[in-house]
């Protein structure tokens, strides 16, 4: 916005004065009309009021309320401003148990980023990703979270199309980095709905049972319980940021899987506390964190 600009909106008084003046002399110079065209004048000389006042009041708006405005349009953030530092690491993530309908293995020119710490980081993220993801609060998460941190993994598809993978991590970390409690939410752009032909019985998942607990009426929200001691490993990604690396975390965690809107969602956890209480927990905050139809968190 240049100086001239600036002096204009500043100086709103003989704006406002003339807009008066106008009024007043369209007013005075209108012949007394005969009852049968009066009402139709009447609105006439309203509807020209309302329109000069509302010019007025656009005019009169607070230098200071319109440059917030445009401030607030240039902070938004695009993905090169947030994930500027590129570090070590070897794989991306995907889910084992869907890993034969989703092919997110097989990727290219890998792109490792340093992961953002902390809530506003998460949403700054988040931001740029438009309706894909509804963060979750941790002050309403089921456990305590003393790690709140987001990673970027950048990569090219078969058909040369580039695809973003986003980790939202909340997490409980003991004194000597052990991941005590924790919830991943991995959020990842796909150019078709891998799970469009997919039958549970297709899964090559040997040790349970996979459950579909709906994300809505019509889209799928697939659950897997953790086996301790069988099945396919969770993975997911950790930092080590004295080495500058990201490597991947093989462990047992429940899962949550699904396709909505041009995205894959997989969310892992290991929470504490009697577990069909927090599964029944997590399947409301998966329902919160993915925009969906039906969502009270769904954009119109």
């Amino acid at each position: 916005m240049d100086k001239h600009k600036m002096h204009v909106l500043k100086d709103v008084s003989a704006h406002k004065e003339a807009i008066i003046q106008k009024v007043r002399q369209q007013v005075q110079q209108e012949p007394y009309p005969s009852k049968q065209l009066w009402p139709y004048r009447a609105l006439a000389v309203m509807m020209t009021c309302s329109i000069l006042l509302f010019i007025a009041w656009q005019a009169s708006k607070p230098i200071d309320h319109l440059t917030t405005e445009i401030l607030h349009e240039e902070e938004k953030q695009s993905f090169t401003d947030l994930f500027q530092t590129e570090v070590k690491g070897t794989e991306t993530t995907f889910s084992q148990y869907f890993q034969i309908v989703d092919y997110l293995e097989y990727n290219e020119n890998i792109k490792f980023y340093a992961p953002l710490q902390g809530f506003e980081a998460m949403q700054a993220v988040a931001t740029t990703m438009g309706d894909a993801v509804d963060l979750i609060d941790p002050d309403n998460l089921p456990f305590k979270s003393n790690i709140q941190e987001v990673y970027a993994v950048t990569s090219e598809r078969q058909d040369g199309s580039l695809q973003k993978q986003f980790q939202f991590s909340y997490k409980e970390k003991s004194h000597t980095g052990v991941d005590r409690q924790y919830i991943n939410l991995t959020v990842t752009n796909v150019n078709h709905n891998p799970l469009v032909n997919y039958k549970v019985t297709d899964s090559p998942d040997f040790s349970g049972e996979i459950t579909n607990v709906g994300l809505n009426f019509m889209n799928p929200l697939y659950f897997r319980a953790m086996t301790p001691d069988k099945g396919f490993a969770y993975v997911y990604y950790n930092y080590d940021a004295a080495d500058k690396r990201i490597y991947q975390m093989s462990t047992r965690a429940n899962e949550f899987f699904t396709y909505y809107n041009g995205y894959v969602y997989q969310i892992g956890y290991q929470l504490n506390g009697d577990q069909q209480e927090v599964q029944e927990k997590m399947v409301a905050l998966a329902r919160e964190f993915i925009p969906h139809i039906n969502s009270a968190n769904a954009k119109k």
